[in-house]
């Protein structure tokens, strides 16, 4: 875990396992737009391309889909 913001745990998206299971031909695409991710309390998943932009998706939220 990089950072706990506002109760989202927040870390690089290549530590998640299930980001592992992505082909390698997707990796580059998935790299640049999923390279951070936060989980909540109740382990819903946001996905962004840097730590700022996942903040601000968790400022906020209504206007994201999670």
């Amino acid at each position: 875990m990089i950072e706990n913001y506002k109760g989202w745990d927040i870390t690089l998206s290549w530590s998640d396992k299930n980001i592992t299971n992505i082909k390698y031909s997707d990796f580059n695409r998935t790299n640049k737009n999923k390279k951070w991710v936060g989980v909540d309390l109740l382990g819903h998943r946001i996905y962004g391309s840097s730590l700022n932009e996942i903040r601000r998706i968790i400022d906020y939220s209504s206007g994201y889909k999670s």
